[in-house]
């Protein structure tokens, strides 16, 4: 449904809403359609996971060994705002992918333009070259940066509360 905000005036959304999509899909597709996607979607959260962690820890630990900051909310907010560009370096093919495979019309698999998500990555390298795999980069820049400097100055707040000391 959040592809519909892109349709022509011409044209008519898929669903009327979220219990006729499940019931739509359901029907044209199976139990099994209702799952299309779910594959990329873990992909990307292990993706995100494996990559948020790590660069906030790695880029707080660098600029504090070389001496460039301090420990402190500066230094938490620099090393989420590089760990959240990462995050976004790392995610976007994934969300190219996955945004792709699961907006694809199809009838069973007659008719589908990919047969998977390997199939879409070499599809959209061959049309498009590498960085066809990175539309809507800015975009999720810009949702998942805040995101991740939210979620590591909550995490450091919440750090300091209960008196941990810092990582």
């Amino acid at each position: 449904m959040q592809a519909d905000a892109k349709l022509k005036p011409d044209q008519k959304p898929r669903y009327k809403n979220t219990r006729s999509a499940f019931v739509e899909i359901a029907r044209t597709e199976g139990l099994r359609g209702l799952y299309t996607g779910v594959g990329p979607t873990v992909q990307r959260a292990a993706i995100l996971t494996a990559t948020q962690i790590p660069a906030y820890d790695h880029t707080k630990h660098t600029l504090l060994n070389w001496g460039v900051m301090e420990e402190g909310i500066p230094l938490h907010i620099t090393s989420s705002m590089i760990a959240g560009f990462l995050v976004a370096l790392t995610t976007s093919p994934v969300d190219v992918v996955k945004t792709r495979v699961m907006n694809q019309k199809k009838q069973g698999m007659a008719g589908t333009l990919y047969t998977g998500s390997w199939n879409c990555i070499r599809r959209t390298i061959q049309t498009e070259g590498p960085l066809g795999l990175y539309k809507g980069f800015i975009p999720n820049w810009m949702r998942i940066g805040p995101h991740t400097v939210v979620t590591f100055f909550i995490f450091e707040q919440l750090r300091k509360l209960v008196g941990m000391a810092p990582v």
